[in-house]
């Protein structure tokens, strides 16, 4: 079927309709935002005129993909569906008025399945509206739930809308996104929808984290298990940290301080370099002391003081304790000899007084190098 050249002016008269009906209708929403749904709808009507008498899954859930962007945004359906009956309908008549001699009755199927077609679609976006709205309501009943346990006494009644089910103890985490120097609303809106599944933890954004409290159930294991579980099922949704996740295990009753504590211990982690999905106060406990005592900071940054200035012995003593004092892999890192190697590290001993490679020197510089890692970002951790 041809519609004899008259493509743009159909499209023309078709869309100064749903424009007319737009401008007229109490659409709860910008006029640009409904113009650039509805014309995405009309186009999708269009080619599905196009492909005759079937109806393809992809581009019927490109249709309800539409409706699912109306309940996320709070937005009505019913000027969209309206909307897409109009386009079917003119673009149907179009059809008919450039029609040639002979195609009547192709006309006449095509009538026919379209009835049974625009049906469909709008079952379809019905449906995969009233779904959205009913994911949206329960994905925003999870945050308020999460943010009163982290704030306040939230009721037996929340958690039960929020198909939650209150544990006597969380792993809080808090980690740094990838690719978002805030956590945005529809981020955490996804991270809640993938944890609704098993009801595998509560999230919402604190600062610049994104957080979840994580429910440790008794017949599931250890808590890192039920972080690692987090950890993935953020990943299948899209959703990475930049560093590892800071995590802390905390009755309910302590998730306010917990949520702190998780977060100094990502901002530590992250400083400190360390790799991995999550990590423990454990990890860091050297860095939290010293993060937690100027004082003390000052006096160990003062042991490295006289090499700091020399850039390649301070390099050479990160490297070998990177390298985990093995002398041949750490001259490979640095690309120089071994004998280059030894002559720094006796040079490293005359300068300081320490010597780098014995127990006493190891435990030294290994917190003078984490004094000096922390002195621009330690204020964070003293005033958590």
């Amino acid at each position: 079927m041809r519609l004899a050249g008259r493509n743009e002016e159909i499209a023309q008269e078709v869309w100064q309709k749903i424009q007319a009906y737009v401008e007229g209708a109490d659409s709860g929403g910008t006029a640009e935002n409904w113009q650039q749904l509805l014309r995405t709808v009309l186009d999708q009507g269009l080619e599905l005129y196009r492909q005759g008498g079937r109806l393809p899954a992809e581009e019927l859930a490109r249709c309800t993909a539409v409706a699912v962007q109306l309940a996320e945004r709070g937005e009505r359906i019913t000027p969209l569906l309206h909307a897409w009956e109009l386009g079917c309908s003119v673009a149907l008549a179009a059809c008919w008025v450039s029609a040639r001699p002979g195609e009547q009755g192709e006309l006449v199927t095509l009538t026919q399945w379209a009835s049974t077609a625009v049906k469909e679609i709008t079952a379809a976006i019905s449906l995969a509206y009233l779904h959205a709205q009913k994911q949206a309501g329960l994905d925003t009943s999870r945050r308020v739930l999460a943010d009163l346990m982290l704030n306040g006494s939230p009721s037996d009644e929340l958690a039960a809308a929020a198909h939650h089910t209150p544990a006597k103890e969380y792993v809080v985490m808090a980690g740094r996104l990838a690719d978002e120097l805030v956590p945005g609303t529809a981020t955490v809106a996804r991270a809640s929808a993938v944890l609704t599944n098993g009801d595998l933890g509560l999230a919402c954004q604190v600062g610049r984290h994104l957080c979840v409290l994580a429910p440790i159930r008794s017949h599931e294991g250890p808590a890192d298990g039920a972080a690692g579980q987090v950890v993935e099922a953020l990943k299948q949704a899209g959703i990475t940290f930049a560093a590892p996740a800071g995590t802390v295990t905390a009755p309910r009753a302590g998730l306010s301080m917990a949520i702190q504590q998780a977060a100094v211990i990502e901002s530590l982690a992250n400083i400190a370099g360390l790799d991995g999905k999550t990590v423990e106060g454990n990890q860091v406990i050297s860095e939290l002391a010293i993060s937690r005592d100027s004082e003390y900071r000052g006096q160990l940054v003062s042991l490295i003081a006289p090499i700091i200035e020399t850039p390649e012995l301070l390099k050479t003593l990160r490297t070998l304790y990177l390298m985990d004092l093995d002398r041949t892999r750490t001259a490979r890192r640095l690309n120089v000899a071994r004998r280059t190697l030894t002559y720094r590290l006796e040079r490293i001993e005359q300068l300081t007084g320490i010597n780098p490679v014995r127990t006493r020197g190891i435990l030294a510089f290994a917190l003078a190098l984490a004094a000096q890692d922390l002195a621009p970002s330690a204020a964070l951790a003293e005033g958590a």
